[in-house]
């Protein structure tokens, strides 16, 4: 099934790019300053949730393909893995910025747009945070993950020549007319199309698999990681309230705090990869949803540095007005924000409870994540909002300390017998 899903998503996120280009209303216009939004408000809506969900499923896909990569092709799988896992993930956050745009059109003229957005822009913490390994991660992940692949052999090069065709098509002409701008994504579709049909065929060579021992040492630290840095973005929250006064008194810290808060559920990735790979079928369910829901929540955080931006130059009054016109938009909420939330908590504990019933942890494991999660949720932002951490870090180090990396290559033809003289 994680290959079916992989090659599903190989062919839903081109098709999804496809229609988030198409509706951009932004396309081939000569001025591609601040206004625009204001005049199609539905239309942006649908290009943004649209564009951040092809992305995401980009990465489920683009990690299926580099799947059975072993030894031959490791270094650039590698690579591609973090590029795909960190960087495209961080860039299908920043497509929420558009919507944080749209909702400061809907309420302020476009030269204070332009001073928040501005201000936005210049924040350290999303430069380098959040803009940089974004776009650099984005970039990496679709131009090397099928050079990656058809150096291992899962797919053929003429497949990798073609993907890479649509995805310089895409750079090229993503805000131009139609169809020029479709030209792109429908090569891509194709292209990924084939490479989902040969990635569900190929046989995973018999050579050491030294590239899944790679991603198994990063998923147990990443059990390790992934709370420490979720209790580090709850720490630094400032004066340890959801008082958004604070925010002004203590910016960095604010900044600081989206950012681990985010690079938190970014490594959860990893992790519940790792934990369900070798499970049976709740296993592999809930590892495949849970990575989707958190690709889809650590995208949550940058509406942050867009609310700290909106307080420092316009007052909490107007950005209480901006907050609740960016709550008024149905898409965003139903299809984004609500159910990366419902599907990454429960997911979390549904993976734990996965672990146990496939013998590979003991019971309290899923008792601690899941008493970790109910923690989060009732203690919220606080002096006592440590307890959660605390919690999952028990149970998720308990995880990683149980597990053993198994290769998963094929075995070796046996000898063939020598005749007898």
């Amino acid at each position: 099934m994680r290959r079916t899903a992989a090659a599903v998503c190989l062919i839903l996120a081109p098709i999804t790019l496809a229609v988030a280009t198409a509706v951009d209303p932004a396309l081939g216009a000569e001025d591609q300053s601040y206004g625009i939004y204001r005049n199609a408000p539905d239309a942006i809506e649908w290009h943004s949730v649209l564009l951040h969900w092809a992305w995401v499923l980009f990465v489920p896909g683009l990690l299926g393909l580099l799947d059975p990569i072993r030894k031959r092709g490791a270094v650039l799988a590698r690579i591609a893995w973090v590029a795909v896992g960190f960087g495209l993930v961080t860039f299908a956050a920043l497509m929420a910025s558009d919507l944080m745009v749209l909702a400061l059109e809907q309420n302020l003229p476009d030269d204070k747009v332009k001073a928040v957005d501005e201000a936005f822009q210049a924040m350290a913490w999303a430069q380098w945070g959040w803009q940089v390994p974004g776009l650099l991660g984005w970039a990496v992940a679709l131009l090397l993950t099928p050079i990656a692949a058809a150096r291992a052999r899962v797919i053929n090069w003429w497949t990798a020549g073609a993907a890479l065709a649509g995805t310089a098509g895409y750079f090229v002409f993503a805000i131009s007319p139609v169809p020029l701008c479709l030209v792109g994504p429908v090569v891509m579709t194709g292209a990924y199309a084939v490479a989902g049909w040969q990635l569900c065929r190929v046989t995973p060579p018999a050579e050491p698999d030294s590239f899944g021992a790679f991603r198994f040492a990063v998923g147990r630290l990443s059990m390790i990681l992934a709370p420490v840095s979720f209790g580090v973005g709850l720490a630094t929250v400032p004066g340890l309230s959801a008082d958004t006064a604070g925010f002004l008194e203590h910016p960095a810290l604010a900044q600081a705090s989206a950012f681990f808060l985010h690079l938190s559920w970014v490594l959860f990735i990893p992790a519940v990869l790792t934990a369900t790979r070798d499970g049976g079928r709740l296993a592999r369910i809930a590892g495949f949803v849970t990575v989707l829901a958190l690709a889809n929540f650590s995208a949550l955080m940058v509406g942050d540095y867009g609310d700290l931006a909106a307080r420092q130059t316009l007052g909490h009054a107007t950005a209480d007005k901006v907050q609740e016109s960016m709550g008024e938009q149905a898409l965003f909420t139903f299809a984004w924000a609500l159910p990366s939330m419902a599907g990454t908590l429960l997911g979390l504990i549904l993976v734990a409870v996965a672990t146990t019933v496939d013998g590979r942890s003991r019971w309290w494991v899923p008792v601690l994540v899941g008493t970790g999660i109910a923690a989060f949720l009732v203690l919220g932002v606080g002096p006592l909002s440590l307890v959660s951490p605390v919690l999952l870090l028990a149970g998720f180090g308990l995880l990683a300390r149980s597990l053993r990396f198994t290769s998963t290559q094929s075995p070796a033809p046996a000898p063939a017998p020598v005749p007898a003289p």
